[in-house]
């Protein structure tokens, strides 16, 4: 019998993994299959994993530490042994409830179009903790309100909480390649939403806040901010191919453009030698200091410097 459901973890970090697969086994959906794909080599993962004693366990054991060159590496490499119909890309310090899975199953019969699910998320520190609660949203979006909410709007989201057909996403060539994954997430997301994305409301994923991530603090400036002069690129290529869908949503479709657009141009004055890099640099600083959170912040911050400029 097929396998539906491939929840995908890549492992490298101990300390909560036990209770991070835990919450999977659980799921009161149980027709899923757990691949545990250990990134950490002379670790105690596979001494972890070992306690669980789960047909549905699929494990696998890179030869050395691929994410810590290559994170989007890792993650598409992971995705390779899904055979599901649908998957997740779990991580190894966060948590599920019970019945998340059977959710996004839900939102599949009711949405059977889609390419993408999600739930709400609850923040939560190393003690489990609640932080904060993410924003609720419409049970359907179209892909441009999806992608506009995110963009110019304060939408916190995570990719381990969304729901993906499988085949569409290897279609796409697994998740976008941006340097330390930063944005990665955004792009993939975005392709996608072309189909539209479903929602729940329901509070299922348990994000940790355990300040072990890569996306943490002032780490990588460097990398990062060219990370986003990347997804900036990348997303102008993007934006003409999202204005054929949704031919009805025009009023979303020009905002989105309209607001976006100065921030492409700005990149082209930079491209040819117009603006000195630096101009980039300073623009971006706010974002690595404000954090993986603060995006939107310097969204607007850009839009209010590049407004003077172009």
């Amino acid at each position: 019998m097929s396998i539906s459901i491939s929840v995908v973890l890549p492992a490298y970090k101990e300390d909560f993994l036990e209770r991070a697969i835990e919450s999977i086994l659980t799921q009161s959906y149980a027709d899923f299959e757990l691949i545990v794909v250990n990134d950490h080599p002379g670790s105690k993962i596979k001494t972890i994993v070992s306690r669980f004693s789960d047909v549905r366990i699929r494990y696998y054991e890179n030869v050395e530490n691929i994410g810590g060159k290559n994170l989007i590496r890792n993650w598409n490499n992971c995705i390779g042994y899904a055979s599901g119909q649908y998957m997740v890309l779990a991580s190894d310090d966060d948590e599920y409830d019970k019945d998340y899975l059977a959710e996004m199953i839900n939102l599949t019969q009711k949405h059977p179009t889609c390419n993408l699910y999600y739930c709400r998320i609850r923040y939560i520190d190393k003690h489990g903790n609640t932080l904060q609660i993410s924003q609720p949203a419409l049970e359907y979006e179209t892909p441009i309100d999806f992608i506009y909410q995110r963009l110019i709007w304060n939408r916190k989201q995570a990719l381990q909480e969304f729901f993906f057909r499988t085949s569409a996403l290897k279609a796409a060539g697994g998740f976008v390649d941006f340097p330390l994954a930063w944005y990665s997430d955004d792009a993939t997301l975005a392709l996608m939403s072309l189909n539209g994305v479903a929602y729940s409301d329901k509070i299922l994923f348990n994000m940790r806040l355990s300040g072990q991530n890569i996306s943490t603090g002032n780490l990588h400036r460097k990398k990062k901010i060219e990370a986003l002069r990347q997804y900036i690129l990348w997303l102008d290529t993007f934006l003409p191919i999202l204005s054929t869908y949704n031919k009805d949503d025009i009023f979303m479709k020009n905002k989105l453009l309209a607001e976006y657009r100065p921030i492409l141009n700005y990149h082209r004055l930079i491209s040819v030698g117009k603006l000195n890099i630096k101009n980039s640099f300073i623009g971006y600083k706010a974002l690595i200091d404000e954090g993986v959170y603060g995006r939107n912040f310097v969204y607007r911050q850009v839009f209010k410097r590049i407004i003077g400029l172009v």
